[in-house]
Formats: C-alpha cells, structure tokens, sequence
C-alpha cells in the first residue's frame, strides 16, 4: 500500500514527463544524425555516441533529482513522520527507492520503444542500451540516496552529487590511469581490473561497449582485458557487483536514518 502510493507520487512528478521527453529528442536526433551520415551504419558514429550522451547525462540527472526529492523530504519533515509508523526504516528507504527506480525505468521503457520506431538500429543494440541506461539509474538512484542523507540539505545534496560525478565520471579515466602508471608493469592490468569495480559508472561503460563489440571505444589501456565482460559470465559478474553496492548503499543510507532518528529523539 505505501509503496503505490509512493510511486503514484512520483508519477504526478512533472520532472518525469520531461525526462520521457528529453530522453526522446536526444535518442532521436543523435541517432538520426547519425543515420543521416553516409558513414554512420558503424558503431563507433551511432551507438558509441549514445553510449557517450547516456553515461555522461544520465549519473548527473539521477543523482541530482534523487538528492533533491529527499533533500525536500527532509526538510518538509516528511521523513520525521514516516519514521514514526510502524515500518522499518530499511523498508522506508527501499520503498522510495524502488518507486523511483521503476518510474524512471518505465519512462526509459518508453523513450526508446518510441526511439526504436523512429531510428533504424538492430533491436539487440536497442535492448543492450537500455539495460545500459538501467544500470546507470540503479547506480546513480544509490549514491544518490545516500548522498542526500550524508548531506542532510538540499544544498549540500546537490552539492556533493555534482562533486561525485565529477570524480566518479569526468575525472575518473585520467585518475585511474594516473594510478596504474605508479604500478610495476606486469601488474597493471590487474589492478586496472580490480580497480574498475570500485566505480560502477565507469564499470557499466566498459561493459556495454564490450557487449557491442567495440573494445576502442575507451582507448588502448582497455583493450587487454575489455573482451571477458561481454561474455555471459562478464555480465553476471557486472549485474552482481551493481546490486553489490546497492544493497550496501541501501543499507547505508537506513542505518544513517536509523541514528538519525535516535539522535533527534534523545
């Protein structure tokens, strides 16, 4: 019952129409762009650049409307009042989470089935990008929760998301590699390996373009190890350590609530 009428809540959100619509216009006109390009039927013009738009917009639009929604939560003393019904706050956290996250998935849902009618791409390419795009929800929706609790205010909220996407998405190649050239050369791969997972964004990114096949897509430096992730076991390892940190970060953001509440009752 709380959970419907979490979701029929973010439903009437008018932010959500207009992420289906934002999610229209940049899928059809990146793609007819490059389809009206003689030398757009390769990956690298079509699908590299929705590859690119989506994992460098999406992080940043999630964590923000994420840390918002609960910064506005918070500060209307919402959350002080769910708190005092009987559900745990664990319950509480995956409720919002989860309406959210099935919100936005049905808005992706719907960008790229109108998408898919109006730019010609084979329907595999289709689905692998918004499993993709998914993915990058899930993640984002995560870190976006938690940091919105760590920062209390809307302000602080926004605030630390933007400085997360900073590290997490624009910076995050030149640190990782940055790292890895202070490591001896015959372990270089494999800490680039282990450390990729610490970063789901730039972990998701690898994976679709190895599962479509272009292992140049993020330079040479990649091209060593890219090819296991687009094996059935490559994507069960990388659907396991999403949900990994997601639970972790679900987990997280509850306890924070939990103490929180303690501090505030005492």
């Amino acid at each position: 019952m709380l959970w419907r009428i979490e979701w029929s809540r973010t439903l009437r959100q008018k932010e959500s129409y207009v992420f289906l619509l934002a999610w229209v216009l940049t899928l059809v006109l990146l793609g007819g762009l490059g389809q009206a390009i003689p030398v757009a039927t390769a990956y690298t013009n079509v699908s590299a650049t929705l590859v690119t738009v989506i994992g460098l917009v999406l992080p940043l639009l999630v964590m923000l409307t994420t840390a918002l929604q609960w910064g506005n939560e918070r500060e209307s003393k919402r959350m002080r009042l769910v708190s005092t019904f009987t559900v745990s706050m664990r319950r509480v956290v995956w409720m919002r989470y989860s309406a959210f996250l099935a919100t936005q998935g049905l808005i992706i849902t719907l960008a790229f089935a109108l998408a898919s009618f109006l730019v010609s791409m084979p329907l595999e390419t289709w689905f692998v990008l918004w499993v993709y795009a998914f993915g990058l929800t899930a993640y984002g929706a995560a870190i976006g929760t938690f940091i919105s609790v760590v920062g209390r205010t809307r302000l602080r909220a926004v605030l630390l998301s933007f400085i997360v996407w900073v590290v997490l998405v624009l910076l995050w190649p030149t640190l990782l590699v940055a790292t890895i050239a202070w490591l001896p050369y015959g372990s270089q791969a494999s800490a680039m390996v282990g450390l990729l997972f610490l970063n789901g964004f730039e972990l998701l990114r690898v994976w679709v373009s190895s599962v479509l096949s272009a292992p140049d897509l993020f330079g040479a430096v990649y091209e060593t190890f890219i090819g296991w992730l687009g094996d059935p076991l490559g994507s069960l390892t990388v659907g396991i350590a999403i949900l990994s940190v997601v639970f972790v970060l679900w987990f997280g953001t509850a306890w924070l609530l939990r103490q929180e509440g303690r501090h505030d009752s005492a």
